[in-house]
């Protein structure tokens, strides 16, 4: 990790090492980097974050356990929306008008499911925004989607290597998630165009702008190439935070929860199986943000979720204020 200045330390230049290390990322030619000499931008906020502590062989049953539940659950899904659909479901493709229906009833389903089976309580704030809006939100975890659909099923945008995922990539395949070739930069116009015939057939259009997901101390700069269609049309954009929470006693929702680094996905879906319990805050703005410039439209977003944005792990009343220092 970095061993630089921890936040608010200036540079040579004049500048604090989060200027700097947000003006790298906004510059940056590669649209998804996140480092800056090695570091990444939360990291410098907030200094060393400790890799996740490996599974003990005493948790390992209950990450059996678990493991068998989250299966039988999406075996159940997936039959129920066979019998329903037949096997066409399962391909992918865009929904019809007719399926989009059933489709985000079965996202609510397989997010309940899903929490229930990891022992992941969800709390909600807020009023969650109304069908066919664009919904903006931070990035922890693979778990924020279960989390989300949990309360308010949504078309997602994600990275195409969720396809490949077990579990998550099948399921995705089947809830319309519009997939991201990060390696072909122009891939973003099908992105643009997928999304709008999404919100047209009343879907929820879920993006997560930072592009990658983080440890959960703060939130960093969002791309704005997914908001560039809402400010065009002025479409008023709404927003909501997540932040993870575990139980005295058990390792830090940073560490565990979040999925960050060089860890694995089955590792670390192992880790979160190990938890006793934990409990996820998803918090829905007061209200939409309207901007015709992508890059203003981005910052205030930003800036608004930052305001009401609770580090995981941290139940700090005064973390928001401090987050805001940050930026």
């Amino acid at each position: 990790m970095s061993t630089e200045p921890s936040s608010g330390s200036a540079t040579g230049s004049g500048a604090t090492i989060e200027e700097r290390a947000e003006e790298e990322i906004l510059s940056n030619s590669e649209p998804y980097a996140r480092t800056v000499q090695g570091a990444t931008v939360e990291e410098r906020a907030g200094g060393e974050i400790q890799p996740p502590p490996l599974v003990g062989w005493r948790r390992w049953p209950r990450v059996a356990l678990r493991a068998t539940l989250v299966t039988l659950w999406t075996l159940a899904i997936t039959i129920w929306l066979v019998s329903v659909c037949g096997i066409g479901a399962l391909l992918p493709g865009p929904s019809d008008r007719r399926r989009a229906p059933l489709r985000r009833k079965v996202a609510r389903a397989w997010g309940r499911g899903m929490m229930f089976a990891l022992r992941i309580r969800i709390e909600c704030e807020g009023t969650p925004p109304p069908p066919g809006a664009l919904l903006v939100a931070n990035h922890l975890s693979y778990l924020d989607i279960p989390a989300l659909n949990s309360i308010v099923p949504a078309v997602f945008v994600a990275k195409a290597e969720v396809k490949g995922w077990p579990v998550w990539g099948f399921l995705s395949n089947a809830a319309d998630t519009v997939f991201v070739n990060r390696a072909a930069k122009r891939d973003i116009l099908r992105v643009r165009s997928e999304m709008t015939r999404a919100l047209a057939r009343g879907d929820i259009v879920a993006v997560f702008p930072e592009a990658t997901s983080t440890a959960g101390r703060t939130i960093i700069p969002f791309r704005p190439p997914l908001l560039a269609d809402a400010a065009a049309t002025r479409t008023p954009v709404h927003w909501v935070t997540l932040s993870y929470r575990t139980p005295p006693g058990e390792p830090s929702a940073q560490s565990r929860l979040c999925w960050w680094g060089d860890v694995g996905f089955l590792p670390h879906l192992a880790g979160v199986m190990a938890l006793k319990r934990a409990s996820c805050t998803v918090r829905f703005g007061d209200a939409p943000i309207v901007d015709g410039d992508r890059k203003a439209l981005a910052a205030t977003l930003r800036k608004a979720m930052l305001r009401r944005f609770v580090p995981s792990g941290s139940g700090r009343g005064d973390a928001p204020s401090q987050l805001l220092g940050m930026m």
